[in-house]
C-alpha cells in the first residue's frame, strides 16, 4: 500500500488554466497530478493549512488548480479532513481506488501533510477525477472524487533527474527556476538554492517550503546542471 500520511516539456506559459470553481457535477477531468506546499492562514483563533493540488493535461493543454483549505495542526504537520468535505473525498476516493480500501473508509481523516505530499508527488503519474455534488448545500464549489490513478513504476520513480524534471513537480522550485529563467542566469543547483533563500528571507516561501526543496535538489548530480 502506498502511504498517504496515514522528459523535459515545453513552455507551458500558453496553458488554459481553469479552476475548481468552473467544474459542474459530473464533469471529468484527469492528467498529471501535483500537491503544491501549503501556506498557514489565519482564521479566527487557529490557523488553517491551504494548499493547490494541480492537474495538467498535457493533450488539451490545461491545467486545473483546486485550491483546499483545511484545519492544521503544526505539532504533528497534519491536515484535517471532515466526513463529507473537498479534502475528506478527494483523499478518501484517492485511498480506493491506490490502496484499495472502502469508500468512507475513516469518519475522518487526519493526514500529514508532508508524506502525503510526498507520495502524491513522487509516486503517482497521472489521476482522473470526477466532480461530484458538495455535501454541505452552502459550499460554494463541487467536491473531487478520484476515479483512476496510475501509479509509478519503480524505473520511473528512480530515473535520472535534471532541475527541469524537479521544477516540474515542485512549484516552489519551478518559481525559482523561472526567477532565473527570466534573469538569463545560469540555472545551477547553487544558484537555485540561492534563489530558495532569498526568497525564504523576503517572507516569499515558508521555512518547510524551503527544507523540502533543499531535500530534493540534494538528489541530484553536479552533472545535471544546466542552462
Amino acid at each position: 500500500m502506498l502511504d498517504f500520511g496515514l522528459t523535459e516539456y515545453g513552455d507551458m506559459e500558453d496553458y488554459n488554466t481553469k479552476f475548481l470553481n468552473e467544474l459542474s457535477p459530473g464533469n471529468e477531468i484527469c492528467g498529471e497530478i501535483v500537491v503544491g506546499e501549503f501556506k498557514k492562514v489565519p482564521m479566527g483563533k487557529r490557523e488553517v493549512a491551504e494548499f493547490y493540488v494541480i492537474i495538467t493535461n498535457r493533450e488539451n493543454r490545461t491545467k486545473w488548480v483546486s485550491e483546499f483549505t483545511t484545519p492544521y495542526y503544526p505539532e504533528t504537520d497534519n491536515i484535517y479532513g471532515e466526513n463529507g468535505g473537498l479534502f475528506y473525498t478527494f483523499i478518501d476516493s484517492l485511498n480506493h481506488v491506490v490502496n484499495k480500501t472502502p469508500l468512507n473508509w475513516q469518519d475522518n481523516y487526519s493526514v500529514n501533510f508532508s508524506q502525503f505530499r510526498k507520495t502524491v508527488n513522487e509516486s503517482l503519474s497521472s489521476v482522473k477525477v470526477k466532480a461530484v455534488p458538495p455535501v454541505n448545500p452552502d459550499a460554494r464549489t463541487v467536491n473531487l472524487q478520484v476515479t483512476d490513478a496510475v501509479v509509478k513504476t519503480e524505473s520511473e520513480k528512480n530515473k535520472s533527474l535534471t532541475i527541469y524534471d524537479l521544477a516540474q513537480k515542485d512549484p516552489i522550485i519551478l518559481m525559482a527556476y523561472a526567477n532565473l529563467r527570466n534573469k538569463g542566469d545560469r540555472i545551477t543547483v547553487k544558484n537555485i538554492t540561492f534563489e530558495l533563500r532569498s526568497s525564504l528571507d523576503d517572507g516569499v516561501i515558508t521555512k518547510n517550503a524551503f527544507q523540502n526543496a533543499l531535500v530534493e535538489l540534494n538528489q541530484l548530480e553536479p552533472s545535471v546542471d544546466h542552462q
